[in-house]
């Protein structure tokens, strides 16, 4: 749109909106501004409406920066002009949608309505015809902007945002997770998302595997396992003027009728190449490509491609911690694993998988004495006896082999029938494939390996010597691809002697004496895999092999633990920028700076 078009409508919309009585939005021009973000951005919006009464208030323009950005709007519209052809969009965490176009000259009536139904819609004190969230208050805290959440009859105030996950999708869960402190100061995360509506809440989920736990465990390990996860203090699905705060239904009632026109979004897993910023939780390099998100990129549902409608619901955590992917100290870093290990040992001897396990699911808590390695993140664990639906389920860089082609891969050599047998025999039905908690510790596997092709330690990135970052940065790529069905990932699982040459000639000194065991462990959970396949269709998953694969899995780490010492990490990608080449005149942050030992 031109300049001197973006400043005509100015004109028109300010004098629509001053015709509606107690208007609280205006319009305002800004074509120069990039939004206010602490991400890239690269979108340029021609205007934006703000709050009249608080125009000091952050100016997020944009739908998918909103969306993204502002944890106060529910949902939120967007206007785009191509030459005379207008659009309306609006973005909520089940979908995206878009009207059809209309010429906002020759069909002004039209024009009109809209940005009078927009003015009419601010009307409302709390604004949340237009998406504006009630329940959530912005603050503004020693220069800093800060959040009051209401979850049921108690106030959080946020003190620092610890994680987002899904939330740069516009479609998605949308996890905004940040520090806070209720009335009387006590410290406490709060978690507000967006899960689909026929799914239990994490809160509800929590409960139950508690309650196994207490059934299944005997009294003095029902008290470590509780150590072992992060304690939950309350949730609540979030209410406004007495009504659940939902996504609409398209399937249901005068909502689905002849106006809507479903196009459906491609699953082929192509993944932004922007870094995720480690200080939003997001997972590096890996997009954190969550389960049950159709529209996720990199998640493909079997069979079900839905819409889905999505409920709003906040969860507050006792414990506060740091995910393991941003402890620094390797030591703690696998003290930390080791605890998740242990949370996943007690919810397996309870009757759970996880089918999450992540570097973004286990927190390093430091309490009065020490720190533990506590396991979060319940909302996709499922009971080993209650059939799963068919998805591929947890977080691509750390899914077990098996999860993520959905077959069994350490089956024995079948014997072939006569060759003499008809074409038309019936085949014998095989059972549906089913998650076990032999792929939880694959996950655990993963991230174990991940700490060490992801970082190296700070005295090889300091130092002058012949190792080659950029090797280990191509092999973490091959192990740790942005897609499903890469052979490079399977391959770096299963053929053990390659993997045992690349930990010993990719990684530096001091960590691959750390790790030498990744191939062993990788032995040992291919050797149990097949033990629990011999017999299939039967699956042999008895107590014994329980037990003894996380009797050997925390021998792994806890060797792994004791030879860590002081070493401290530096992630990759921070040691590739500064050797990155710079362009004349570019400045950098790190000159002249080196990484410290910590």
């Amino acid at each position: 749109m031109s300049e001197e078009m973006t400043f005509k409508l100015e004109g028109i919309i300010s004098g629509i909106l001053e015709q509606v009585p107690n208007c609280a939005v205006s319009y305002l021009s800004n074509p120069n501004n990039m939004p206010l973000s602490e991400r890239h951005n690269t979108s340029l919006p021609d205007g934006y409406l703000v709050r009249a009464n608080n125009r000091a208030a952050p100016r997020m323009h944009c739908l998918h920066n909103i969306m993204r950005e502002d944890p106060c709007r529910r949902f939120a519209f967007g206007i785009t002009i191509e030459d005379t052809q207008l659009r309306l969009w609006l973005g909520n965490r089940g979908f995206l949608a878009v009207t059809e176009p209309i010429n906002c000259f020759e069909d002004i009536d039209c024009a009109i309505s809209l940005f009078h139904a927009i003015g009419f819609a601010s009307a409302s004190t709390s604004l949340k015809g237009l998406g504006w969230d009630p329940t959530v208050e912005r603050i503004r805290v020693e220069e800093k902007m800060q959040y009051k959440f209401t979850v049921g009859d108690e106030v959080f105030t946020t003190t620092r945002e610890l994680a987002t996950y899904d939330a740069d999708s516009m479609v998605g869960r949308g996890t905004h997770v940040y520090e806070a402190t209720d009335a009387k100061g006590k410290t406490a995360a709060i978690k507000d998302s967006w899960r689909e509506i026929d799914r239990q809440s994490e809160g509800e989920i929590v409960e139950k595997i508690l309650a196994s736990c207490e059934k299944k465990l005997g009294a003095e390990d029902f008290a470590d396992a509780k150590r072992h996860f992060i304690g939950v203090r309350l949730w609540k699905d979030v209410t406004i003027d007495g009504a659940s705060d939902e996504t609409v239904n398209l399937m249901a009632g005068n909502e689905h009728n002849d106006t809507w026109k479903r196009e459906p979004i491609d699953p082929k897993p192509i993944l932004s190449e922007r870094t995720h910023l480690s200080t939003t939780g997001d997972v590096p390099d890996s997009g954190k490509l969550s389960a049950f998100l159709p529209a996720q990129l990199g998640i493909v549902r079997g069979k079900d491609c839905r819409i889905p409608q999505r409920v709003h619901a906040r969860i507050v955590f006792d414990d506060v911690g740091v995910a393991i992917k941003d402890v620094i100290s390797l030591a703690d870093n696998l003290s930390c694993l080791s605890g998740g290990l242990k949370a996943l040992s007690y919810l397996h001897k309870a009757g759970w998988v996880h089918r999450d396990f992540s570097v973004g699911n286990v927190s390093w808590v430091v309490g009065d004495n020490e720190g533990i390695g506590k396991l979060g993140d319940f909302e996709y664990a499922k009971e080993i006896d209650i059939p799963h639906d068919d998805v591929r389920t947890g977080t691509m860089h750390f899914m077990a082999i098996e999860i993520e082609y959905q077959e069994y891969f350490f089956l024995p050599r079948a014997s072939l029938p006569p060759a003499s047998t008809s074409l038309d025999a019936d085949l014998p039905l095989l059972p549906p494939f089913r998650m076990n908690f032999l792929h939880d510790i694959e996950s655990v596997w993963w991230v174990y390996t991940w700490i060490f092709f992801y970082h190296t330690d700070t005295i090889t990135a300091n130092s002058n010597n012949s190792f080659d970052v950029h090797a280990q940065w191509r092999q973490f790529q091959l192990a740790f691809p942005d897609a499903i069905f890469q052979g490079t990932r399977l391959n770096f699982f299963t053929q053990i002697r390659g993997l045992q040459w690349t930990c010993k000639s990719i990684l530096s000194d001091r960590c691959s004496n750390v790790c030498k065991n990744i191939p062993h462990f990788a032995q040992t959970l291919q050797d149990s895999c097949e033990t629990a396949e011999s017999k299939y269709p039967l699956l042999a998953l008895d107590d014994s092999l329980l037990e003894d694969m996380h009797r050997k899995a925390a021998g792994y780490l806890d060797d792994a633990q004791q030879s860590a010492g002081d070493i401290k990490l530096c992630p990759l990608p921070k040691l590739l920028e500064q050797k990155r080449p710079r362009e004349e005149g570019e400045p950098s942050d790190n000159a002249g700076k080196r990484i410290r030992h910590g």
